[in-house]
């Protein structure tokens, strides 16, 4: 009996291995419900974390868009002015030119005037010393006659 007792001391009872594989598999059961449990959460967490982020994604859309939709607008603004101001520029460039036409037009019409009212005052000059050429050499002629 001693070889049986000495087995037995080596190797387990039935009833000790049934009961210590009853053990083993609620440790396994637990062990597998926690990481089920921890799966879960973390996959909770991933979700909870993505939809945030997916938030987050589309505020900065949002804001992207209203800055450029800003800008945009900001530059079309500047644009329509600086033509607003070209235009007027351009206005007042052609009154100025416009001005000048009409003074350099006036200039020559007062110039044309003055030429020919001396032209006039030369004829009447002319007229007037040969019809006192005439007369003298009428009066001279006539006294050598008598």
């Amino acid at each position: 009996m001693q070889n049986k007792e000495k087995l037995e001391e080596f190797y387990a009872s039935k009833v000790a291995l049934e009961k210590s594989i009853l053990e083993q598999e609620a440790k396994h059961s637990g062990f597998r419900s926690e990481v089920l449990k921890s799966q879960e959460l973390q996959a909770a967490t991933f979700t909870r974390d993505t939809e945030r982020l997916q938030a987050n994604v589309e505020k900065i859309r949002s804001e992207i868009r209203y800055e450029i939709d800003k800008l945009t607008a900001s530059q079309r603004l500047d644009l329509n002015l600086e033509k607003g101001r070209m235009r007027d520029e351009l206005q007042s460039l052609r009154d100025k030119t416009n001005e000048l036409e009409i003074k350099m037009d006036k200039e020559v019409n007062s110039l044309k005037a003055a030429m020919e009212q001396s032209k006039n005052d030369t004829v009447k000059y002319v007229l007037g010393l040969m019809l006192a050429l005439m007369t003298a050499g009428l009066g001279a002629a006539r006294l050598l006659m008598h």
